[in-house]
């Protein structure tokens, strides 16, 4: 066998054969090169061309390809809804906000009216806090640090009873308590709140120790008892209550995050167009599979091991090359990567840029094979033989010299000394 080539046969235990249809390797009996076994495809073998795409099983790709497709744009679509909800919706924060304070009676005609474009609005009254009636939100958290907000019910001169959000205070030591209980102003006094809609229901609700869980206006209406306004409470935004040790609740407008909604949006794109990709190169694997005999094929075949081949030495190869001692025979061929076996004997060869196969026998194994051929021919003696190779021998220079003129090179050596 001669270095750099593998010989190929129907049998032998470094035997590769190649049929048409797809190669499996499995285990060689003995050492040496795995052996392939063919597999054959009952639904595609023997189509040509592109007409496997018409099988069932290939038009059942396409149709999950499609399907995914759809469900990955339903689902960009949400997302781009969203991030469309969100943007309108800071430009409403932003433009009420914006909006001066109207009576309380103006905004809400009835204690049972609110309007979604309402939130943030800024309404102003007159009336007296109703100290008896404070409550304490649980969990609610500001700059990372969990304490209370400070609902207070504020009686207005026509008799109706509006909450409004005074504040944050900290906890206590054990967090299940505010740090203190602020007592509101007494007297008449004008204030200016933000409306919010009432907040759903959260844990077992109710009131226990002045504490709640939610502002949930059905459920407090009751126990603050009178005309409660049921759809909408306030943030305060005068008068400020620092000096009783409440933190503002909502000093600019808030911002809802936009971005990664069209992140995600462009990320259920992307993974419709991976489906199709995935389909298209699977498609094209199996046509090369099918038309590995096509003469076109074959060129275009050669075209690419040849650019494979030229390409320089990756830094894996190069790394795998020095744990296995070769490099898969891939990168010149294109074929079915088939991983030599060296015996325990066997040194690894280097990188040369050029695939060398491990013989089943080892080089010190060719070399006695090498020289027992030399001594069982005696019309190769006196000839040169390359050791290894099944290159013709060649003729050795003819010896002119008598027996008493000068030696040939390394004659000195062979000849008995006197």
């Amino acid at each position: 066998m001669r270095m750099g080539q593998i010989t190929t046969s129907d049998s032998g235990p470094g035997a590769v054969s190649r049929v048409t249809g797809e190669l499996s390797r499995r285990p060689a009996a003995s050492g040496g090169l795995a052996r392939p076994a063919a597999v054959y495809d009952t639904v595609t073998e023997g189509l040509t061309g592109w007409r496997f795409l018409r099988t069932g099983r290939w038009i059942a790709y396409i149709a999950a390809a499609v399907v995914f497709a759809i469900v990955c744009g339903g689902l960009a679509l949400w997302q781009y809804d969203r991030g469309r909800g969100a943007s309108a919706d800071n430009r409403l924060y932003a433009s009420n906000f914006a909006e001066p304070a109207v009576p309380l009676p103006t905004a809400l005609p009835t204690r049972s009216s609110y309007s979604p474009d309402q939130v943030w609005r800024a309404v102003r009254m007159r009336g007296r806090w109703d100290a008896g009636h404070q409550y304490y939100l649980r969990n609610s958290v500001r700059s990372g640090e969990t304490g209370f907000d400070v609902v207070t019910a504020f009686r207005l001169l026509s008799g109706e009873t509006f909450l409004i959000d005074r504040g944050w205070i900290a906890s206590s030591s054990d967090t299940t308590k505010p740090a203190s209980r602020p007592v509101p102003p007494t007297g008449t006094v004008d204030v200016v709140a933000r409306l919010r809609p009432s907040q759903p229901p959260r844990g077992e609700g109710g009131v226990t120790g002045h504490q709640i869980e939610s502002i949930d206006l059905a459920e407090l209406a009751p126990v603050v008892g009178g005309r409660v306004y049921t759809r909408a409470w306030g943030v305060i935004v005068s008068p400020r209550s620092s000096a009783q040790g409440l933190a503002r609740i909502q000093a600019t407008p808030p911002a809802e995050g936009v971005g990664y909604h069209y992140s995600y949006m462009i990320q259920w794109i992307l993974f419709a167009l991976i489906g199709f990709l995935l389909l298209g190169r699977g498609a094209l694997r199996e046509y090369r599979r099918l038309n590995a005999d096509d003469p076109d094929e074959q060129r275009r075949e050669a075209e690419r091991v040849r650019r494979r081949a030229r390409k320089p030495f990756t830094d894996e190869e190069i790394e795998d090359e020095s744990l296995d001692g070769y490099i898969p025979l891939t990168r010149w061929t294109g074929g079915a990567a088939v991983a030599p076996t060296a015996g325990p004997d066997q040194a690894k060869p280097a990188l040369t840029g050029t695939p060398i196969p491990f013989d089943s026998v080892s080089q010190e194994g060719a070399s006695s094979l090498d020289e027992e051929r030399v001594a069982g021919d005696p019309s190769l003696h006196g000839r040169v033989l390359v050791l290894g190779s099944d290159a013709a021998p060649s003729a050795a220079p003819p010896h002119t010299a008598d027996a008493d003129g000068p030696a040939g090179p390394g004659e000195d050596e062979a000849r008995p000394t006197s």
